[in-house]
């Protein structure tokens, strides 16, 4: 009889969200912003000044692997392309093994594999070798490291998320000023080979950073306690919680009531909400599933919808396809008891939303347009402007110390209102958004008029304005993901909008590459890569209108 009990479903008639004798507990999620988490940031960090720094300061190493194999720009750019490429489109696979077994283990995996093609290429005798080596191995490998440095750092924080975000990836920035002038001083002195002997020990201490990034476990607390530390929170910070959709100022949510035998679902909500199950003596439920009573359910937006249904997890189900919304079961945030069990590893709805299409087309023009200009900048200072490698290396130098900056900076303002008329500044999920729009255009403007620049001064000041402000690009895309469409979906949105850049990075570099061979010079090359930025940060602008419409679609809907 016992064993039949724990067997049985949760019924309709044992959820009632009105009477007193529930037992208001609460499942939430823990994101403690501080403690263990700056040892993840510093993990983080860490990995970025390794993988970055190996990628941004690729083309000083990409020159001289030139005049070693005689290759041509088109050949060099096929593995800048692959190496960024594979490591941003390996993005959903990085997600659904985050999903499954965690970021610890994705990032160790991840730089278990780096290190491999790191070692490998140190015995290339050409560049196809290294082709393979560096853009398919380590192109794995970096991307199974990259999607958990990000996610980790953004589950481990939520009022400082912006921050923490910006601060683990200058490791970037920091790379790039290291490696530049190291890499050059090493293959001059040592020889190419020498460059990934020193990445296979740095990738070595990676693993250690990995092994930081320890799952967070769901936390019980009184619903009462829990949304007066909440409202003491968002009074602190003076600031209404982040929506994806504008709101009237009145706070609602999601409800679970009893009526006729069917489940009522309230999903007209702006914020995180609770359904909470009331444990019935007649219901058959076991104590393991009365302390697993409440569940966390993301911020989704639409109409009420009748579920007939008698059993909860089904009733979620039905949810989770009307709106796409699911209930964020991640290993990378995981209860000591599971709730349910994913049947898929990574979610696809998003890409039939238009608000994330349209975020992920302006990334893949973006990523187009992105990596080529670094990569073919030190190549261009030295055969177009007739810089030597010393210099050459310095305005990489100086691109890595604005773009250290910029992340900084980015990373704080993001978390704070503008002091702005008619208070437009203050909603600071539009401040980040706007941010991120306009600064990927100006980076593509500054791009496009590149060829104007024919000293060390002009290419060293295009190299810090495109650093800095491409770091509000770098620094905000995990944080405007949560902002778009709620921290449950982060972790596929995330791997999603990865592929899109992995394929912008796949085409863009040996276009650019080639437009330079047939040319005979970079200026179509920085032209091309330009006006991709430029239309991609555009049409960003293209989302709020896009929420408003929905918006509108789900007022309609209510009213009828």
């Amino acid at each position: 009889m016992e064993a039949e009990n724990k067997k049985a479903r949760l019924h309709t008639n044992s959820i009632d969200m009105t009477t007193s004798e529930c037992s208001n507990r609460r499942l939430v999620v823990h994101s403690p912003d501080g403690g263990w988490g700056w040892l993840v940031v510093t993990g983080a960090f860490f990995i970025h000044v390794v993988t970055d720094g190996f990628v941004y300061s690729l083309g000083i190493l990409a020159d001289f692997l030139m005049e070693e194999f005689n290759s041509d720009n088109t050949m060099a750019s096929y593995i800048i392309c692959l190496l960024t490429g594979i490591t941003l489109g390996s993005g959903p696979l990085a997600s659904a093994i985050c999903n499954k077994f965690g970021c610890r283990v994705t990032a160790i995996t991840g730089a278990c594999i780096s290190i491999m093609g790191c070692a490998i290429s140190s015995f290339a005798t050409s560049m196809w070798q290294l082709v393979i080596s560096v853009g398919v191995i380590m192109g794995i490998g970096f991307g199974l490291l990259y999607c958990p440095t990000i996610v980790a750092v953004t589950m481990y924080f939520e009022r400082r998320r912006s921050l923490a975000t910006g601060i683990a990836v200058s490791g970037a920035g920091i790379g790039t000023i290291l490696f530049s002038p190291i890499n050059d001083f090493i293959i001059t002195t040592f020889g190419w080979k020498a460059v990934f002997h020193v990445f296979v020990v740095l990738l070595g201490v990676a693993i250690v950073c990995g092994w930081t990034f320890r799952p967070l476990s769901f936390k019980e607390v009184n619903e009462e306690e829990a949304d007066v530390e909440h409202k003491a929170e968002r009074s602190k910070e003076g600031e209404a919680e982040s929506s994806s959709f504008p709101n009237d100022g009145e706070s609602s949510s999601r409800k679970f009531n009893e009526c006729d035998g069917c489940l009522i679902i309230n999903i007209n909500a702006e914020e995180d909400s609770v359904m909470q199950c009331k444990p019935c003596a007649s219901s058959g439920m076991d104590p393991a599933a009365e302390d697993n009573a409440s569940i966390i359910v993301p911020r989704i937006s639409g109409n009420t919808q009748r579920v007939n249904d008698d059993s909860l997890e089904t009733a979620v189900k039905a949810a989770n396809a009307q709106t796409g919304a699911e209930v964020p079961e991640t290993s990378a945030v995981r209860s000591e008891t599971p709730l349910t069990n994913k049947s898929n590893m990574l979610s696809l709805s998003l890409m039939t939303d238009p608000i994330f299409l349209v975020f992920a087309i302006s990334n893949l023009l973006t990523s187009v347009g992105f990596n080529s200009p670094l990569y073919f900048l030190p190549m261009h200072a030295t055969r177009g402007v007739g810089l030597d490698s010393t210099r050459s290396s310095q305005v990489i130098s100086v691109y890595g110390l604005c773009n250290t900056l910029g992340r900084f900076f980015f990373g704080i303002v993001s978390d704070h209102q503008f002091p702005l008329p008619y208070g437009i500044g203050n909603d600071t999920a539009r401040n980040r958004l706007w941010m991120y729009n306009i600064t990927i255009a100006l980076c593509g403007y500054f791009t496009a008029v590149c060829f104007l620049c024919t000293g060390f001064i002009s290419l060293s000041i295009y190299a810090g304005l495109f650093g800095f402000l491409i770091a509000c690009y770098i620094c905000l895309t995990s944080v405007v993901l949560v902002d778009l469409f709620g921290l449950g979906k982060l972790t596929d949105a995330f791997g999603l909008l990865l592929l899109w850049q992995g394929a912008g990075t796949v085409f863009g570099p040996p276009i650019a590459g080639y437009l330079a061979d047939m040319t005979g010079s970079y200026t179509l090359s920085f032209l091309f890569c330009g006006i991709n930025l430029l239309i991609g940060g555009l049409m960003l602008f293209a989302i709020p209108c896009l929420q408003r419409k929905e918006e509108l679609r789900n007022v309609e809907a209510l009213c009828k």
